[in-house]
């Protein structure tokens, strides 16, 4: 037991604090009743300064070890500098010598780093959704079905596409009412170009749960792609109904218009997909609706945000320069070209436009309509990559998809 200091009262042995008067307990080595006030308030006295004297050693200890902890943080951080001091001179050298371009270098090591942490950050969505999955289970062969779902996924990452989404087909037998696992599967299709089996799955998930935002959006592209415009613009709205903050709604929405013309619709739902994520692609997008409708100075201003948030976006340059073109004032206009033409050197549409002479039309951008938004089996170096990607992202997308020649039976 352990006696209150306050009021006396015996207490179980592992209470912290006083079941009567909340105080904190202190350990006493004798009961009160063999204890004088003078003897209590020593014992307590001694006891509080062995506990004051354990506190100051474990307070030692700790300091003697959080200087160990900056040491070893030392020694790694200069081990560091010192590697990436070398590593800056080994570029140094060969640069030097021509053997490499240290802003290629540059370029190449960052897109690196940003791949590494979103890969990490969509394996991680994807254990979470698997996670959601599993815990929706409600049957009797809960093992089974987790090593479905496990073997599936695996089988998917691996490039054995069809294996994969058979085990997963094999585990929503199990589970016929498990929402997210056919909305999972429906998704796996979409993404490997399988549209009538991703519709099939997508249309099943709608007809469990009406609101289900992603399967919305999924079944909205599947239609824009296949040329039912109407049914695209009904899902879009649907999902803007359901989430009035989706990019992916608002742009998907604003995209469909504009490749119809009907540019005013288009820009409201473009702007707003541009204030839920302000990138220089969204900026580029209003930016070349605002030409299409021929309000030039709110098409300058959005694409000059553009390149200043992506210096190397090499179409903003080019709409820039074909509007100081339009405008009649060709050396700004040439400025604009000749920076799209060096970021992208290969393409034949700059070349030739550095070759236009006054009172000669220049091609017209790229235009803000559909133009394969979001294709099911994407182009690799395409123009409309960045697009995709924007969209991929806003939709977390399955980490599931493999390069193509990497896909097996």
């Amino acid at each position: 037991m352990i006696y209150c200091q306050r009021c006396k009262k015996a207490n179980p042995s592992e209470a912290d604090h006083c079941e009567a008067c909340g105080a904190y307990l202190l350990v006493i080595s004798r009961t009160p009743d063999s204890l004088t006030g003078e003897m209590l308030d020593n014992s307590l006295e001694e006891h509080l300064l062995e506990r004051i004297s354990a506190l100051e050693s474990a307070l030692s200890r700790s300091g003697e070890r959080f200087e160990q902890l900056l040491e070893i943080a030392h020694q790694q951080a200069t081990g560091s500098f010192h590697d990436h001091m070398m590593i800056e001179s080994l570029v140094e050298m060969i640069t030097e010598r021509g053997l490499i371009d240290s802003g290629e270098l540059d370029q190449r090591w960052r897109t690196r780093l940003a791949r590494h942490y979103q890969e990490t950050a969509e394996r991680e969505r994807l254990e979470e959704r698997c996670d959601q999955v599993i815990s929706a289970y409600r049957g009797d062969q809960r093992g089974r079905f987790i090593d479905l779902i496990e073997n599936g996924v695996d089988l998917i990452g691996e490039g054995r596409v069809r294996r994969g989404l058979r085990s997963l087909e094999d585990a929503l037998e199990l589970d016929k009412q498990n929402i997210e696992l056919r909305f999972i599967i429906g998704e796996a299709y979409f993404l490997f170009g399988k549209s009538r089996q991703a519709a099939s799955f997508l249309r099943m998930t709608l007809d469990q749960q009406h609101n289900h935002v992603g399967a919305r959006l999924l079944l909205a592209l599947l239609s824009g792609e296949e040329g039912q415009g109407d049914a695209a613009k009904e899902h879009f709205s649907r999902a803007i109904a359901l989430d009035a903050n989706s990019f992916a709604a608002h742009y998907g929405l604003g995209r469909l218009l504009a490749s119809e013309g009907k540019l005013a619709e288009a820009i409201t739902h473009l702007r707003r997909a541009l204030s839920l994520n302000p990138s220089p692609e969204m900026h580029y997008l209003v930016g070349r609706a605002y030409l299409e409708q021929g309000i030039f100075q709110s098409a300058v201003r959005h694409l000059r945000k553009a390149v200043r948030l992506d210096p190397g976006f090499d179409v903003a340059h080019y709409s820039l320069g074909y509007l100081f073109w339009q405008f009649g004032r060709p050396d700004e206009a040439r400025k604009y070209l000749e920076t799209a033409s060096s970021i992208r050197p290969t393409f034949r549409v700059y070349r030739e436009a550095l070759h236009t002479k006054p009172g000669e039309s220049l091609p017209l951008p790229p235009a803000p309509g559909w133009s394969s938004i979001f294709p099911v089996i994407s182009k690799p170096d395409t123009e409309e990559n960045r697009f995709h990607n924007l969209l991929r992202r806003d939709l977390n997308l399955l980490s599931l998809a493999v390069e193509p020649d990497r896909r097996k039976s």
